[in-house]
């Protein structure tokens, strides 16, 4: 007659999980004795076998009755630590998809794929998670689960210390502050339970995971702090006057006109606001003056204007204004962009020189950009613009306005901070176009919050040329009847 095998039934662990061999051979482990006979039915033995014949059965340190598994706490702690797991993995990967898809920078699509690469290891060890708290079956799902927990940690560490910055409220919260709990919750249960003991090189983990999180918060500073920082933004400006053609029928002046920007630096940007206005300049000429008295240069300097010798009274015309590049547009490192136009002057106009101007805001595409909603014009004097804010007793003057929504360059900025809107006015007077950016959340009545931010934090600059003065004689010279 063949010999039977022999079952052992190994002591609990401190899980309550009893080890089974057959023959001195593993055959598994088992929480309960239905898990006991599933696990000799893998092994080849009659399910129906007598578990009291202790010839073919030895129970060691407890009998057949000793189970000391807690199932439901057990399964409550995986679905706790799997559901945390997945949310940060949830968080992460909506979080780092904006920039590893449409980062404004290189370092910052870098920053959202690491980002995306950590939430795929947050789900590998919600998987991870069954066998720890299983049969552990691998000796790496602990691992995987701190590894889990520890990226959970620091990156909520991360958005709670931005979000603090500000304190401002945003939907994201909903997910940072529980997700934060649960991590606090979740490294103490792994740290009661040591499975880094489990390791086979805890030494190249720890050396390993330290040099992926250097990498990652090079990466952020790198693309949201050092970089913006440390390029400026270059551009040329040029405003010239071509040759002057009189009508052949009427008396009047043509004056070609042409604008050209062209990014000469490295940075690309956005084009905020830009607008030209060209004016003629009438000034009443005293030869006999021969001092400048104090307070003529004192009137002067408060209306902005040069201070002359031999001239009493100096005023301008505009002739001509207008916009010079669509709000909106991105002009990236080499591009040119500009315009023609031509100015009509009569010819007997008392005009001694035409004056003109350029401005141009931009915003650092390395910054931030706008939606394409921004490139739509608002007008002042249109039904519903009054939602924006309220007018002094006196009214507002005419403006032509620009408004969007500010996207950072990195989405962690994003999401812990209400949204940033930007409005860029162009308000038209006789004296010209004044143009103004503002940078500003929506309050609670839906119009632009008073507390306006610094545009320069948000990498918005204005570049404006001298003004650029030809004689109104030269208009006249030979060649002109």
């Amino acid at each position: 007659m063949a010999k039977q095998p022999t079952v052992v039934v190994h002591p609990p662990d401190i899980r309550g999980l009893r080890a089974v061999t057959v023959d001195g051979s593993p055959a598994g482990s088992a929480w309960s004795l239905r898990d006991l006979r599933t696990q000799l039915c893998r092994a080849g033995l009659p399910g129906d076998m007598d578990l009291a014949d202790r010839s073919r059965v030895i129970w060691r340190e407890g009998g057949s009755d000793m189970w000391p598994d807690r199932a439901r706490r057990r399964r409550t702690v995986i679905a706790v630590m799997t559901a945390g797991l997945l949310a940060s993995m949830v968080l992460l990967v909506d979080v780092g998809r904006v920039d590893a898809f449409g980062g404004l920078t290189f370092a910052g699509r870098i920053t959202g794929f690491l980002l995306m690469f950590a939430g795929a290891i947050q789900g590998v060890a919600a998987a991870a998670a069954f066998d720890y708290w299983g049969k552990r079956k691998s000796r790496y799902s602990g691992a995987l689960v701190l590894v889990g927990v520890l990226i959970a940690v620091a990156t909520e560490s991360v958005f709670l210390f931005m979000w603090a910055q500000e304190r401002e409220y945003t939907p994201y919260l909903q997910a940072f502050v529980p997700i934060s709990l649960w991590a606090l919750w979740a490294l103490w249960v792994l740290w009661r339970q040591r499975p880094w003991e489990g390791i086979p090189h805890p030494k190249g983990f720890t050396v390993g995971l330290s040099a992926t999180a250097l990498l990652a918060s090079a990466n952020f500073a790198y693309s949201a702090i050092y970089q913006p920082a440390s390029t400026n933004l270059t551009f040329d400006i040029e405003f010239t006057y071509g040759k002057a053609s009189l009508d052949p029928k009427n008396p009047i002046i043509y004056l070609p006109v042409e604008m050209h920007i062209k990014n000469t630096g490295a940075v690309p940007a956005y084009v905020m606001m830009a607008g030209f206005r060209i004016a003629g300049r009438t000034s009443t000429y005293d030869k006999e003056k021969a001092v400048l008295e104090q307070g003529e240069w004192r009137t002067d300097a408060e209306q902005n204007v040069d201070t002359e010798m031999h001239v009493k009274t100096t005023r301008y015309r505009t002739l001509l204004m207008g916009p010079f590049i669509t709000p909106g547009l991105r002009i990236n490192p080499g591009d040119t962009r500009g315009q023609k136009t031509v100015v009509q002057i009569p010819k007997d106009a008392n005009y001694d020189a035409i004056a003109s101007a350029v401005g141009v805001i931009l915003l650092r595409a390395d910054r931030g950009r706008v939606d394409s909603q921004f490139t739509e014009p608002i007008y002042s004097w249109k039904e519903g613009t009054d939602r924006f804010f309220d007018c002094p007793a006196g009214g507002c003057n005419d403006y032509v306005m620009h408004h969007g929504r500010l996207r950072f360059n990195n989405n962690l900025i994003n999401v812990t901070r209400r949204p940033r809107y930007v409005s860029a006015f162009k308000e038209l007077s006789e004296r010209g176009p004044s143009s103004s950016v503002v940078i500003s959340s929506f309050n609670s009545n839906g119009k632009l919050s008073k507390e306006e931010e610094s545009v320069e934090r948000a990498g918005i600059s204005s570049l404006i040329t001298g003004a650029n003065v030809i004689p109104f004689a030269t208009l006249l010279a030979p060649g002109l009847p």
